[in-house]
């Protein structure tokens, strides 16, 4: 099965105003992080920097979305796919999505087995006219992967139970100072430092969450949290 591997990125730029201001909001210049080849069940992460590139500044929520494209039937499937804010962009200023906050599963309902092609553009969250920037990235789906490669398991952050309940340990050698605590949209909700590598979750609302550790060595890993009491 040929696996494809072209990429190519076409900028959309239309000429609107807001009471007289333009809103423009485009990514950074090294584009999105998006794999070229994908299998159904696998998670996709997102990494951008959004650059406001209009006169205003920006005092939203920043979202990314996504939908596929065909000539047939231009964009079908919009979503939304994460987001963070509210942030203070000023113009020629920029925010970061950072690698593990923003994610997707693969599913039938939203790829096709095969060559896809994926649009994705970055939006202020109030529902204005703006200028945006869209990428296309041409995707190869593929079926489901049997066992995810070590490669994959050593970039996230390991920890169980998973779902959490009451408390999380987590896994691996280094010792981790703090660990912060996201909503979807990339909000912080809190911070903690923790000894022993455990982390208390019982005050935790059911939900889903996403998780930061900073290591004394000064890396960093994130994962996503599922508590369920």
């Amino acid at each position: 099965m040929e696996i494809r591997k072209i990429i190519f990125s076409l900028f959309l730029l239309a000429s609107v105003s807001v009471n007289g201001q333009g809103i423009s909001v485009t990514f950074g210049a090294n584009g999105i992080q998006f794999p070229d080849t994908i299998s159904l069940g696998d998670t996709v992460y997102y990494s951008c920097w959004v650059v406001n590139a209009g006169g205003d500044v920006l005092a939203e929520n920043i979202l990314l979305e996504t939908a596929n494209y065909s000539q047939v039937q231009g964009l079908t499937n919009v979503r939304t796919i994460g987001g963070q804010g509210p942030n203070f962009i000023f113009p020629n200023d920029s925010v970061q999505f950072s690698p593990g906050f923003i994610y997707e599963i693969v599913s039938q309902q939203n790829y096709l087995l095969g060559d896809n092609i994926v649009v994705i553009w970055p939006k202020v969250s109030t529902p204005i006219n703006q200028s945006t920037q869209h990428e296309y990235k041409n995707v190869y789906v593929q079926g489901p992967a049997i066992v995810s490669s070590v490669n994959e398991l050593s970039n996230k952050l390991q920890f169980f139970p998973i779902p959490a309940n009451n408390q999380i340990s987590f896994d691996g050698v280094k010792n981790i100072c703090e660990i912060q605590i996201f909503d979807l949209l990339g909000r912080e909700l809190n911070a903690f430092f923790i000894e022993n590598n455990m982390l208390n979750t019982s005050s935790f609302k059911n939900g889903m969450y996403l998780i930061n550790a900073q290591f004394e060595d000064g890396t960093s890993l994130q994962n996503t949290l599922q508590i369920q009491h």
